[in-house]
């Protein structure tokens, strides 16, 4: 079965936030009891899958979260319920007292929660197979791209997957620069564990702070907070 761990966050993380890593498990069924909070939408999602590994981080994800919100609150993790907003962004439908965000890749997932304020998590896998020069175009800023082209094989893999994930969580934090894509924000270059925006920095984006995280080996991650907390 999958186990989920906390991550230590930067010194400068507020304490309201909070991340969890999922290891997942790709032996487990999905008929195991571990699966058995889920609801039937998410069990017909993971159904849809076409490959086990991919349902089985789904419905890991979801557990997870359903787990760690429902003791939050103080109910049974099956009682928790999702609704989407106008972005299409998953919050919870019977309470606005906590926001969370979930990314997951290849063997490892992530959860971000807080209580007082809107979060975004992205992990990728840097894996040797993936061509990540056929999606620069749809990830990068042009100064970006100029920029790394400069740099030695590996560190332009490495800068990529800071970028991608820096970007990710940032959009995801408030699910309104989805839509314009990624390239719209400039990260790099990068000169320590604090995302700098760069450039013109969007209005939606003015409010948000992000940090890049320790990950697994292979792996890059990166955590986003606005810096606004939630109006009751």
């Amino acid at each position: 079965m999958h186990s989920v761990e906390p991550v230590p966050l930067p010194h400068d993380c507020p304490s309201d936030v909070s991340l969890w890593r999922i290891d997942f498990a790709f032996d487990a069924s999905l008929e195991d009891a571990a699966f058995a909070a889920l609801s039937d939408d998410e069990h017909a999602r993971a159904g849809k899958f076409l490959r086990h590994e991919d349902a089985l981080r789904f419905a890991s994800v979801r557990v997870a979260l359903r787990e760690q919100l429902a003791w939050h609150l103080g109910i049974a993790a099956h009682a928790v319920r999702f609704k989407l907003d106008a972005n299409r962004r998953p919050h919870l439908a019977d309470s606005n007292t906590l926001d969370f965000n979930v990314s997951h890749a290849g063997s490892h997932g992530l959860i971000a929660m807080s209580s007082k304020r809107r979060v975004g998590v992205d992990i990728e896998h840097r894996g040797e197979s993936f061509d990540w020069h056929s999606i620069t175009t749809l990830t990068l800023d042009a100064s970006e791209a100029a920029w790394i082209d400069h740099l030695d094989i590996e560190a332009q893999r490495a800068a990529f997957y800071d970028a991608w994930v820096a970007k990710e969580a940032l959009v995801k934090t408030t699910g309104v620069g989805i839509a314009r894509g990624l390239q719209h924000l400039t990260v790099l270059p990068r000169d320590s564990a604090e995302v700098t925006l760069r450039n013109v920095i969007p209005d939606d984006m003015r409010e948000i702070t992000a940090r890049w995280i320790a990950a697994p080996e292979a792996y890059a991650a990166c955590v986003a907070w606005s810096t606004k907390t939630f109006t009751r």
